[in-house]
């Protein structure tokens, strides 16, 4: 399509746009792919201000306008499809900011998620090169190193145990055997090659079989040195047992000793025990003779002040008697003074009889006005004789009352000074007791932990036998168990000795020395 082709096209869309335009939405978006512009708009991330219909038509119009003009500017010419062209004619998408985020966040996401695949074929790429290594099969190299790191070791192995006895001396009869053999070829191969010398080769035989006797007396030498070993190593071995019984034996005296010597503890603890309790006895009876001391004082003193109440009463019953006497008799002499003074007055009443009238009339009244006054100072002594009574009778009842006060106080402080010496007494003897308790609980916590210790010491030293017995058991199995795999060892090695000599094509007569052989436990 040509420039004239696109510039009516472009117009034919501005007309149709400009007829039928409508507002969709506040915001404008505007799709810069329409001309040819590749690159995101920011109109896409700018949130553009609200404007009225009006307004954006013209904007609307305008842009078109210098699309037109770029158009035409431009020295390119920009093909368009039908889809663009028909995306073109379709109404613009209204987007928000929102919408643009999550675009821009699936976009990530699908990245992402590319991302992770390709780590996962990476992953997974790494994993099956890593197991198709270990599955593959060594090098030539590997293969070489590890035949021969195994040849050394067992060179190694080999040049260990040729250096054992029992070895050595196989060794001994397996070049012995191969001598006598290779003797024995030499003998066919010269008598059948020349008889002449026959002589020659007899003394040839008589040498070997005089080294062959010397290596059997060396053989023998060295089993007897061997045997007289095995006895001096079981003559040792008897003298460690009779040892050992004798430490046994010691050990049970020991044992016995400290059975004797706990028995004798236990008595001294029991002694030790029976004269506290004695000693608690009788310090309980001097407690107790003294608290009855001191309940016979308390009782004595009890009796003196009964004693001194029952005095005070006798006095106070004969002051009131002798009072009492005292008062009888003035009454009797008060009645004999009357008794005169009626007499007098009977008398002095006979003599004014005879006297005149008037004197006595005034003798009458003279009587008369006496009398009365006798009888008044009569009364006023006998007011004053009341009064001293019931004075003397106050005083007593008063004496009484103080006397039975100080009596009832004499006994109040009695009975608390008895009260505080019984609780005195009584916290004495508790202290005592409790002391005497804790002495016999801390005695019993001594004995209790003497015993324990000696149990500890005698559970522990039979532990320690029992221990020491275990472990001479264990060293015995271990050797045992050595010397079982030192010959078993020693067997495969004749084995492999026998299987040399039959390989190198040693006679089995020669052999039949080193199979008779018996390998022995090593000591």
């Amino acid at each position: 399509m040509g420039r004239a082709g696109s510039n009516a096209s472009l117009g034919s869309a501005r007309s149709n746009k400009s007829s039928t335009y409508r507002t969709v939405a506040r915001d404008s978006y505007v799709d810069d792919s329409l001309f040819g512009n590749k690159s995101p708009s920011p109109s896409k991330d700018v949130k553009q201000q609200p404007q009225s219909p009006g307004a954006t038509a013209k904007a609307t119009k305008s842009m078109y306008r210098s699309a037109l003009v770029k158009a035409e500017r431009r020295p390119e010419v920009v093909t368009l499809t039908e889809a663009d062209l028909q995306r073109m004619l379709a109404d613009a998408p209204i987007m928000t900011a929102e919408q643009v985020s999550s675009m821009r966040h699936a976009a990530e996401e699908r990245k992402e998620a590319e991302r992770a695949a390709a780590k996962a074929r990476k992953e997974k790429m790494l994993r099956l090169e890593e197991e198709a290594r270990k599955q593959a099969p060594p090098t030539e190299s590997q293969v070489v190193r590890a035949q021969v790191d195994n040849a050394t070791l067992s060179r190694a192995h080999q040049l260990l145990e040729e250096e054992k006895d029992e070895v050595k001396h196989m060794n001994q009869m397996v070049q012995y055997a191969k001598c006598v053999a290779v003797r024995d070829k030499q003998m066919q191969e010269k008598m059948s090659a020349m008889l002449a010398e026959e002589e020659e080769q007899k003394r040839l035989d008589l040498m070997m079989e005089i080294e062959r006797l010397r290596a059997l007396e060396a053989y023998q030498a060295r089993d007897v040195q061997r045997r007289e070993e095995q006895a001096r190593s079981a003559a040792i071995l008897q003298e460690q047992l009779a040892e050992r019984q004798r430490q046994r034996l010691r050990e049970e005296e020991m044992r016995d000793q400290e059975r004797m010597a706990m028995a004798r503890e236990l008595e001294r603890l029991q002694h030790e025990e029976a004269a506290a309790a004695a000693a608690k006895k009788a310090r309980a009876a001097a407690l107790m003779e003294e608290v009855a001391a001191s309940n016979a004082e308390q009782i004595e003193r009890k009796k003196q002040l009964e004693q001194q109440e029952w005095e005070e009463e006798m006095r106070i019953a004969e002051y009131i008697r002798r009072k009492d006497a005292r008062e009888q008799a003035l009454a009797a002499e008060k009645e004999a003074i009357a008794r005169e003074k009626e007499m007098e007055v009977a008398r002095l009443r006979a003599m004014q009889e005879k006297q005149a009238d008037h004197q006595s009339e005034q003798d009458e009244l003279r009587a008369r006005r006496y009398q009365e006054a006798k009888e008044r100072e009569w009364r006023a002594k006998e007011r004053a004789a009341a009064e001293r009574q019931a004075a003397m009778m106050a005083d007593l009842a008063a004496a009484r009352e103080a006397q039975m006060r100080s009596k009832l106080v004499a006994q109040a402080t009695m009975a608390q000074v008895e009260q505080t010496e019984f609780m005195r007494v009584l916290t004495v003897n508790q202290e005592k007791e409790e002391q005497q308790r804790s002495q016999a609980a801390a005695q019993h916590q001594i004995s209790e932990a003497y015993k324990r210790d000696l149990l500890g010491q005698i559970q522990a030293h039979a532990e320690a036998k029992r221990a020491e017995r275990a472990s001479y058991l264990e060293e015995g199995n271990k050797i045992r168990q050595v010397q079982q795999q030192e010959k078993a060892s020693l067997e495969e090695i004749k084995a492999r000795k026998l299987q040399e000599l039959a390989c190198s094509g040693v006679p089995e007569k020669y052999q039949a020395e080193l199979a008779r052989m018996r390998i022995k436990s090593a000591k």
